[in-house]
């Protein structure tokens, strides 16, 4: 049963050598089923019958694989998109505030210069400590909702991944037995 198996795939890699373009798993199947190759009978039915579900398992992997990055994507782009008001107010009030020191340099009277950076003190002290809460509470915050959605994209991405190694598994058991099947009858046969 190896041996034939064995004698397959060596049968299959030296005509991909000779191939323009990699063969699917398709590929193979279309050969198993369109040639007749002595003594493997049954053998070829296993392959020609558990190819195409293999090929199903890795399709359903591909798709659910890439549905939990879009997933991903799609819910780190929404809670960026939400804080980009937060971070627009921020930016008009550090720039407001920057407008106001600018303002204070361009004075050339000494006594009025120093009164323009007393005010600013006055003045705007709230709204700088406002900035810095607000822009420190919002990045603890940003930081936990995007690890929590690596690890939402990580559990989704491993029940793909076990899903697929589960499937294939049970293809290739089945498999085998199809083939120890297909040897056993071809034994009681000769």
């Amino acid at each position: 049963m190896k041996i034939v198996f064995i004698t397959l795939l060596l049968s299959q890699l030296l005509t991909l050598q000779h191939a323009q373009e990699p063969r699917s798993l398709n590929s193979l199947t279309v050969y198993l089923e369109s040639h007749d190759l002595a003594g493997v009978g049954n053998t070829k039915k296993c392959f020609a019958s558990y190819l195409p579900q293999l090929e199903q398992v890795g399709a359903n992997w591909s798709t659910a694989y890439s549905g939990c990055q879009r997933q991903a994507d799609t819910v780190r782009d929404t809670v960026l998109s939400k804080l980009g008001g937060e971070q627009n107010l921020m930016r008009e009030a550090a720039l407001r505030i920057d407008s106001y020191i600018d303002s204070c340099l361009r004075i050339t009277n000494v006594l009025d210069y120093f009164n323009c950076f007393a005010k600013l003190s006055k003045q705007q002290l709230a709204t700088m400590y406002a900035i810095s809460f607000n822009a420190s509470e919002n990045a603890l915050s940003l930081t936990q909702q995007l690890n929590g959605i690596d690890v939402n994209r990580y559990l989704c991405t491993n029940r793909t991944e076990e899903s697929y190694v589960l499937g294939t598994a049970r293809i290739f058991d089945a498999l085998d037995k199809c083939l120890q099947l297909a040897a056993n009858s071809a034994k009681t046969t000769d």
